[in-house]
């Protein structure tokens, strides 16, 4: 969570919106999580049948965490399980949606 916390902190004002979805936790587990980790993106809390029915049907969601960069239009760019050292495929997928990424100093 802390690489997407990341994320938003520096591309927020930009125009990255980043939305958590969890349809797995205990609303109390969740909450209790998204505090230890400093988390401030917007979150939606549902661990109902509903929502665990809805995340598989209309994302494929058969595991966490699941990434999906949407373009402006709606359009997925990219979308993948797991996190990645150094947010290298988040990064070309939100320049491939027309984010403007800043170029880290080596």
């Amino acid at each position: 969570m802390c690489h997407l916390q990341e994320l938003h902190e520096k591309y927020s004002d930009k125009g990255l919106v980043i939305l958590g979805f969890n349809c797995a936790d205990d609303k109390k587990i969740a909450l209790e999580f998204i505090g230890e980790n400093k988390a401030t993106f917007p979150m939606i809390l549902d661990s109902s049948e509903e929502a665990g029915r809805f995340s598989y049907m209309a994302y494929k969601c058969t595991g966490v965490p699941l990434n999906y960069i949407i373009d402006r239009e709606g359009k997925v760019v990219d979308a993948w399980y797991g996190y990645e050292e150094g947010h290298k495929r988040a990064l070309a997928a939100l320049e491939k949606a027309g984010l403007t990424i800043e170029q880290e100093k080596k």
